[in-house]
């Protein structure tokens, strides 16, 4: 399910950093505040994963399987207007 009004997002930043027990990141923000959105890191055990920051909650999933799911979404995904 999604919002039916979500924070657009129109300029974000990317970086890396160091975490300290935990080796190097990558974080993409929001431009405007910089609200950290999402994170990518490396677990010894789970490989590559993403981190999606959420407001109550972080979710974290392989970056295997968001690579799938972009994938997809690049061919299947379509406006409204496409199908009339």
């Amino acid at each position: 399910m999604h919002s039916h009004e979500p924070k657009l997002i129109d300029s974000t930043r990317l970086a890396c950093f160091s975490a300290v027990g935990d080796g190097m990141h990558v974080e993409l923000a929001a431009e405007a505040d910089g609200e950290v959105l999402v994170s990518f890191r490396e677990d010894e055990a789970l490989g590559l994963q993403v981190v999606l920051h959420g407001r109550s909650q972080d979710v974290v999933l392989s970056l295997a399987d968001l690579k799938r799911a972009i994938s997809l979404a690049e061919s299947e995904v379509h406006r409204e207007s496409f199908y009339d």
